[in-house]
This record gives C-alpha cells, sequence and structure tokens, in this order.
C-alpha cells in the first residue's frame, strides 16, 4: 500500500470560539482517511454548527475513519448535540478519547468523582454569594455602588464558567433539552465500531487508509498522584488536579484547627477561648451597632464566597489540561502537532522519562524529536497565554517551515477568559516569528497583523508559493494543505 503523502486540515467556523477540525489525509490527491477532531462552540447554536457538520458529511461521503474527541469542554463537543441529527447520518469507523474518559480506569474515576463535587460545591457557594450580595442594601457611599456592580458581574461570569464546565449552559439557552457535556461524550462513544483510550507512550500506526503515518498520543499525563497538571508556565504556579486515595469514595478531612490550639473550626462554633467570649450584656451592645441596617453592609462574613470565580476559573483550566494530546508523522518524518487545549502542565508530561522512552521505543521518536520536526501547530486553547508551553514546548519547534493554525474567533471570547488576553501578545508574538507570519486564524483566514505581513514579505519564493497555494478557504473553514513528502 501506498503512504499518505499530504493531509488537508479543515477549521471550521462553528459561529463561536470552539474546535471542529477536519483532517484528510491523501494519498496524491485522492482521500483516503477521515479525522475529524472536536466539535463544539462557546455559546453557539444549532443554526452555526449544523452546516459545518453538513459540509463533513458532504465531503467524508458519510463516513468518519476516526473521530476523536480531546476533553469535556462545551466548545469542543456541543457540536455532537446541537448538530445531531447531521450527526446521526454519519457512520464512524473508530472512537478515540484519553484514558480519563475512561469509566473503567481506577485514577480517572477518583478524578471525575472529585471534580464533580468541588463543581457542585462551588455553584453552591456562588449561588449563595449572589443571593448574599442582592440582599446588601447600597449605603450613600460614593462608589460602592460601582464596587457592588463590577462585584456582581464578576460572580455571574463565575456562575457561567461553571455552567460551562457543567455543559449546561448551552443546553437552557438553546433548547435542546437538558444535554450536557457528558450527554454529547456518551453520543460520541457510542457512534464508533470501536473505541479506544489512550495513555502517553503509545504509537499507533495501523490505521488503514493512513499507510505511512504514526500517531503519538502525549497526554496528559497519567500518575497515581496526578501532580504536575499545572496551570501557568510558572514553577512557583503549579497546581494540582487531584489528589487520589485508593477509593472513590468523599475524602473526610480533619478539622483544621487556629495556632495548634486544637479548637476545631466548625460552623456556628468559635474557635477561641471562653474567656475570650463577650458577656451577653456586651454581645448585645454589639449586635445592636454592628447588625443595624445601617452598617450591615460593612460586614464581611460572606465575603469568601465571592472566591468561586478563582475556583471556577481553576475547574476550566484543570478541564483543559486533560486534553487528548498527539502528533502525527508523516513517513518523511515531517510532524503535525494537534495538542487539544493542553495547558502547561500537559505539555510538561509529554517529557517525563517513562513517556519519552515509550514512545522512542514504539514509534521511533521521543517528544523532543517530534516538537523539532512539527511542520504544523494547531495553537493550544485558542492563542491563550497558557495553551502553548515555552520550554516544554514551543522552544523545541524552529522548523523552518512552520504554518499555524488558531481555532479563535476574537469577537466572541467569552468576558470571563478575556482578562489574559486572546491571542495572547506575547505568545502571538513568539508564534509570527517562529511562522514567518504564516498563521491562519479562523475569524481572519491569514492573519492581518502588521508584523506578520513583513514577515511575510521576508520568506522566499518558494515558501510564498507554498503558503499561498497551501492556503484552503471554503463556506465555513479556512484551512491549509500539510505537504507531507520530503
Amino acid at each position: 500500500m501506498s503512504n499518505v503523502t499530504s493531509i488537508e486540515f479543515r477549521m471550521y467556523n462553528t459561529g463561536s470560539v470552539g474546535d471542529c477540525l477536519l483532517l484528510l489525509f491523501k494519498k496524491e490527491n485522492k482521500i483516503s482517511f477521515r479525522m475529524l477532531i472536536d466539535c463544539g462552540g462557546w455559546n453557539t447554536n444549532g443554526a452555526a454548527v449544523t452546516p459545518c457538520v453538513e459540509d463533513i458529511h458532504k465531503t467524508c461521503g458519510g463516513e468518519l475513519d476516526l473521530l476523536v474527541v480531546t476533553h469535556q469542554h462545551e466548545d469542543h463537543v456541543s457540536g455532537f448535540n446541537q448538530a445531531r441529527e447531521t450527526f446521526d447520518k454519519i457512520n464512524v469507523k473508530e472512537v478515540w478519547m484519553s484514558w480519563i474518559e475512561d469509566k473503567s480506569d481506577n485514577i480517572a474515576i477518583i478524578l471525575k468523582d472529585k471534580y464533580g463535587k468541588k463543581l457542585k460545591e462551588s455553584k453552591k457557594i456562588t449561588q449563595q454569594a449572589l443571593k448574599e450580595l442582592q440582599n446588601k442594601r447600597v449605603p450613600t457611599v460614593k462608589g460602592f455602588g460601582a464596587r457592588m456592580k463590577a462585584k456582581k458581574q464578576s460572580l455571574e461570569e463565575a456562575l457561567a464558567l461553571i455552567e460551562f464546565e457543567e455543559g449546561t449552559s448551552y443546553g437552557k439557552r438553546l433548547g435542546v433539552g437538558k444535554r450536557t457535556n457528558d450527554d454529547a461524550i456518551d453520543y460520541v462513544r457510542g457512534k464508533g465500531k470501536k473505541m479506544r483510550y489512550w495513555r502517553p507512550g503509545n504509537v499507533i500506526d495501523d490505521m488503514s487508509g493512513a499507510e505511512g503515518m504514526k500517531f503519538y498520543i502525549l497526554g496528559p499525563p497519567r500518575d497515581a498522584d496526578m501532580k504536575y497538571f499545572k496551570i501557568d508556565t510558572e514553577e512557583t504556579e503549579m497546581y494540582h488536579l487531584a489528589a487520589m486515595n485508593k477509593e472513590p469514595t468523599v475524602e473526610k478531612l480533619p478539622q483544621e484547627s487556629i495556632f495548634k490550639n486544637d479548637i476545631g473550626l466548625e460552623e456556628g462554633i468559635s474557635p477561641f477561648a471562653d474567656n475570650f467570649k463577650m458577656e451577653i450584656s456586651e454581645l448585645k451592645l454589639f449586635n445592636r451597632y454592628y447588625n443595624s441596617t445601617d452598617v450591615k453592609w460593612r460586614q464581611i462574613e460572606t465575603d469568601w464566597l465571592e472566591t468561586g470565580a478563582a475556583i471556577a476559573m481553576r475547574a476550566t483550566n484543570l478541564t483543559n489540561n486533560t486534553s487528548l494530546a498527539m502528533a502525527i508523522e508523516f513517513a518523511s518524518g515531517k510532524v503535525v502537532l494537534l495538542p487539544g487545549d493542553a495547558q502547561s502542565g500537559n505539555w510538561m508530561g509529554w517529557h517525563k522519562k517513562d513517556v519519552k522512552k515509550s514512545l522512542k521505543e514504539k514509534g521511533g521518536k521521543d517528544t523532543e524529536e517530534l516538537l523539532k520536526d512539527t511542520v504544523f501547530y494547531k495553537v493550544g486553547h485558542h492563542g491563550s497565554h497558557n495553551g502553548t508551553a515555552s520550554k516544554s514546548g514551543l522552544d523545541f519547534i524552529n522548523n523552518k517551515d512552520l504554518v499555524a493554525a488558531m481555532p479563535l474567533i476574537h469577537n466572541k471570547v467569552p468576558e470571563a477568559w478575556k482578562p489574559a488576553g486572546f491571542p495572547a501578545k506575547a505568545l502571538y508574538d513568539v508564534l509570527i516569528e517562529k511562522t514567518k507570519g504564516r498563521i491562519i486564524r479562523t475569524d481572519q483566514g491569514v492573519i492581518t497583523k502588521t508584523s506578520a505581513e513583513q514577515m511575510r514579505n521576508q520568506l522566499s519564493s518558494a515558501q510564498k508559493r507554498e503558503f499561498k497555494e497551501g492556503y484552503l478557504k471554503g463556506k465555513n473553514y479556512v484551512g491549509f494543505k500539510i505537504d507531507g513528502m520530503e
């Protein structure tokens, strides 16, 4: 059998920020293997997603050789709910997900159990904080009203993030019943004639129709203690995905105490000794002032509830870090890098000794070699500051023919994501430098930034021609033809 010579990469516009990526493997100019990675969008609708899926159905002749779901976020899976009638018409030979979606995996069971409980807890305290905020009387204090308005907006954004994690938000908006992210995942599980869950270090080289291609599974990391699911790139900002127990039971934490005095911190019980308590007369006088209507707005007892926003954002980052990340290698040695929304902890996991050793033994290249030979990069997490690792990732990618594709519609980025910037300026500048301006975005096609245009003008005549001929634009997608020949 002859080998695959190119891949046509299509990045669909689902009406919002999201991933819906079709890879058409070709032998010469004939499609031999059809692969779809994710299908979704943030705060989108069936009217926007369905035409994309209809184009996929038509292009693929109603059949996918491989359907991959990277992780369980609305912007990656909503389409399986919103365009289900069209997906019902598509036959799928094989489905891939990460080990985290494997219901029989002992670590995944604990992870999902703990994550679900934390999410419910975050939602509860955020809703309570909103309620407390609404009950506060606004005093005639300069600037207080504006501060309360800002707090309310922050909490509403936190609640939206939590519902994004639950996968319930788009169901409410679009009237698709009670379908959630879990429903989308279960639907995809049932689509394939064959279902496989992958762990890092695996290499697959036996896909019919994709002869000559090797699929390297890089992430997410899998360790018993789940350490190093780091959210930000700095070592000092390391977060743990979950503390693991042997059994998926509710974790009972010991009562915390202040100053090692063995006084338990329980709701409604003072942590201080009796001799520090107020006398009844003192307590009445205190309550008469402290709980009076005029000064009640000064109370801080419920301010801790406003931490829900930070918890919600952390939950979002953690789920991104569970992305199924892979690299695909042509027979020529050229590599396509597809990290999903992997954040830095996931990237760092690719460099673990056992993972690198397994990749090398099973496929012939370790992580650093794969990164070094990358000629096409699907930019992680829509160009966020923590969606592309530096020391563990981009620093290794220096191929002169590098092209990047960024699934981003800038004016659809959720408010809660915006503080970090999309795309992150520092990352964008590095990508422009490394690609010599050869970046494709969902909303712009070939990016229009002045520095990128200047870099493209410096390309050789052959490079300009290859990029121009490789660029693809359809009714509802942009893309690129990845040449796998030497």
